[in-house]
């Protein structure tokens, strides 16, 4: 009886280890596929969560003021200058915007000093985390001269070789104003 209980034992026991492994392997499969996706890269520009293309003015700076930033005074037309604090994004402290005029964004250039190696380096591995690798240029370690081009005609320019950082949205052929498509029939007959 002792013999068949000890055999019991043994063969309960060889058995949870036998299938432990098969259970960590199964979890292992489980973890290098959750591991293996990787999230979507974006195929569109994007500027504090808002598609660079085609955006309006009215639309950016509204969405900037929720975000509690307001522009500084701008003697210049169509351009508009923020700053985004003392600490910045990952240090870059102040954003640049360009508008064409119909008020639609054609470059918005976030820039400033970043002393932080930490800092400069997290910028290009956040960019190429969310688009993937540059179109041109490269990014190693996060630092790097790059572009990204989007099927929109918008493109990212980053610029990290130094401290002096910049990222750039453009928008290559930002909207414009349309015609109505009416035809002014009075001023055609005061010709």
């Amino acid at each position: 009886m002792r013999f068949s209980s000890i055999l019991y034992c043994a063969l309960v026991m060889f058995g949870a280890f036998a299938s432990l492994p098969s259970f960590s392997a199964t979890e292992d499969a489980q973890e290098a596929e959750t591991e293996d996706v990787a999230p979507p890269l974006q195929t569109k520009a994007e500027l504090f969560g808002l598609e660079v293309n085609d955006l309006s003015q009215s639309a950016f700076e509204a969405h900037l003021q929720k975000m509690g930033l307001q522009p500084y005074p701008s003697y210049r037309d169509g351009v508009a200058t923020y700053s985004l604090g003392p600490e910045g994004i990952l240090g870059i402290r102040e954003l640049t915007v360009l508008f064409n005029q119909y008020k639609y964004i054609k470059k918005a250039t976030l820039s400033g000093v970043v002393e932080s190696p930490k800092k400069r380096a997290s910028l290009g591995k956040l960019l190429e985390g969310k688009y993937g690798p540059p179109s041109v240029g490269f990014v190693r370690d996060g630092y790097g001269r790059a572009k990204w081009f989007f099927n929109d005609g918008t493109v990212i320019e980053f610029h990290n070789t130094t401290f002096d950082v910049s990222v750039s949205y453009v928008d290559e052929v930002p909207k414009i104003q349309s015609e109505s498509g009416k035809i002014d029939v009075e001023s055609l007959l005061r010709k």
